[in-house]
């Protein structure tokens, strides 16, 4: 009697030790989370008062949305067209910016120079014109003058394409804003006034940064977009050598040998969310298609 007791009550304990756990044993991952500092990339951290703040929020101008004459985006046809109506355009032209290095130390990055710098190699391949800003190249005025290029340089009939890696953060007011080296809040608006001022029909745009689903409420007819959040986090992936979206998105392209941009995104998000679960993160990529038919790049 004494050792079915005895049995009982060590069965009860075990089952208390690993059955009540809140943090139950990775299956499978790789590396262990803590060793490798995963930290996510929305942690921008603002030291300065709102009223500096505010001065440093790049906002949309309406002059200039007027100035460009827009009209109303119209929805691609329904249903879309399995081919890409535009294969082979007559230019294409891509401004790619990437940023580890901020002003002072303390919202530094690990890959997303090395981001920038890989997807310039599978443009490249395709054929793009690239013009490049990585970290202490890559201010407020720095962005705005290669935003201001991708409008002098496209025609209609060309193709465009803008990439960002880097912190994302909401400016107070202002939404999802991508944050230049020089700690600008460059605003959604602000960023897609000149990109959807481009006299083209064929546009990319790409952003593996956080909180930066704003920026999908700026699609326009002839645009892709994709993105490595939408209200949560980015990730350096110190296993991938880049950031953890942006790895899968080179991975379809590159080696799995996806031509077109939504199968390119929907293999991204699929990879990252099951890396990310592999260290009981939550990630929420997105993607917005308003290209009729398919994107190839």
């Amino acid at each position: 009697m004494r050792k079915l007791l005895t049995l009982l009550c060590v069965g009860m304990a075990m089952t208390l030790i690993y059955g009540c756990s809140d943090s139950p044993p990775t299956v499978n991952a790789p590396l262990d989370h803590e060793s490798l500092n995963l930290v996510p990339r929305p942690e921008f951290i603002e030291t300065r008062p709102d009223a500096e703040v505010q001065n440093a929020v790049m906002k949309a101008d309406p002059d200039y949305i007027v100035m460009l004459g827009k009209k109303p985006p119209k929805p691609p046809p329904d249903p879309p067209d399995t081919t890409d109506p535009n294969p082979n355009p007559s230019h294409k032209y891509a401004y790619i910016v990437g940023i580890s290095d901020y002003e002072g130390t303390i919202n530094d990055l690990q890959f997303c120079d090395d981001d920038a710098q890989d997807i310039k190699n599978l443009l490249q391949g395709e054929g793009f014109t690239i013009r490049m800003d990585l970290d202490r190249n890559a201010t407020a005025d720095d962005i705005t003058a290669g935003l201001q290029w991708l409008v002098s340089q496209a025609e209609p009939g060309d193709e465009i394409a803008f990439c960002y890696s880097g912190h994302g953060a909401k400016a107070p007011r202002y939404g999802s804003s991508i944050i230049s080296t020089d700690l600008y809040y460059v605003t959604h608006g602000y960023v897609m006034q000149y990109f959807n001022g481009v006299d083209c029909s064929k546009k990319l745009v790409t952003l593996d940064a956080c909180v930066i689903g704003d920026f999908h409420s700026d699609t326009e007819t002839g645009t892709m977009m994709a993105t490595a959040s939408n209200r949560r986090s980015s990730y350096d992936a110190p296993d991938l050598n880049n950031g953890a979206w942006t790895y899968y998105y080179l991975e379809a392209a590159n080696d799995q040998g996806l031509v077109f941009a939504e199968d390119c995104a929907e293999y991204a998000e699929d990879g990252m969310k099951a890396w990310a679960s592999l260290y009981r993160l939550k990630v929420d990529p997105k993607h917005t298609d308003m290209y009729s038919g398919m994107f190839d790049m």
